[in-house]
């Protein structure tokens, strides 16, 4: 009994990898940055960021201009200054840069937040098509083309960009 089924296991076993070796392997290569740069979507994104981005820099420049008049006032009348106003518009001037520095750290921030949460979405949606292209074509693996991570394609490897583009509608 136990030699049975010691001997049905193996041709079990055996049976699945001659199943699997028969089923062959599909592998495909995509090329995201191209499909990303097709979609509406991005472009959308990237003119929504340029529109902030204006805005911020206009904001900075006021910030800016303001601080240079007071340095130029401070420096124009610093022989003639009294001590107290000396000291007072040194404060701030040096209040003044530390307010531009905030502000352009803290825009630089509020920016990149505002990319990746305007271009996360696109970013997944590109990602789903990738893997119900996979799914739907049988494909084991799907490799970033422009990433470098494939260092071998062969002629068996599949571009699925134009699958991809197709389930995205582009």
């Amino acid at each position: 009994m136990k030699i049975f089924k010691l001997l049905m296991l193996c041709v079990f076993v055996f049976g699945l990898s001659t199943v699997k070796a028969q089923t062959p392997m599909k592998f495909g290569h995509v090329n995201t940055q191209a499909i990303l740069a097709e979609m509406p979507e991005l472009k959308s994104v990237e003119t929504q960021l340029q529109t902030e981005y204006s805005k911020l820099e206009a904001q900075l420049t006021d910030m800016q201009e303001s601080l240079k008049t007071i340095q130029m006032d401070y420096v124009n009348r610093l022989q003639t200054m009294p001590a107290e106003e000396r000291a007072s518009l040194e404060t701030q001037i040096q209040e003044g840069n530390q307010k531009v520095q905030a502000f352009y750290q803290t825009s630089q921030q509020n920016l990149q937040k505002k990319e990746q949460e305007l271009k996360t979405p696109i970013f997944e949606k590109v990602t789903t098509a990738i893997e119900q292209v996979g799914e739907e074509n049988g494909f084991l693996y799907i490799f970033e083309e422009a990433g470098g991570l494939a260092v071998y394609k062969s002629q068996k490897s599949v571009d699925v960009s134009d699958l991809v583009k197709a389930k995205l509608g582009l």
